[in-house]
């Protein structure tokens, strides 16, 4: 008697700029998620971030409430 084992890879999506949205659907980008929240907070939040892809290659920018 033998035994078979089969594995199966996929390739995951990559990230770019156009999918960090499709990759990420629990992003909240309403200005409500910032309600109760003092300035300083409100004014860290505008920051831009460095989006990078699975290398740690810059693909584009974001701002953290998006």
């Amino acid at each position: 008697m033998s035994t078979t084992t089969t594995t199966t890879t996929t390739a995951a999506d990559p990230i770019t700029a156009e999918s960090i949205l499709r990759l990420f659907p629990d992003i909240d980008t309403s200005t409500e998620a910032l309600s109760g929240h003092d300035e300083e907070q409100i004014r860290l939040m505008d920051e831009v971030c460095i989006v990078l892809d699975e290398n740690d290659k810059p693909i584009g920018n974001a701002s953290k409430k998006a």
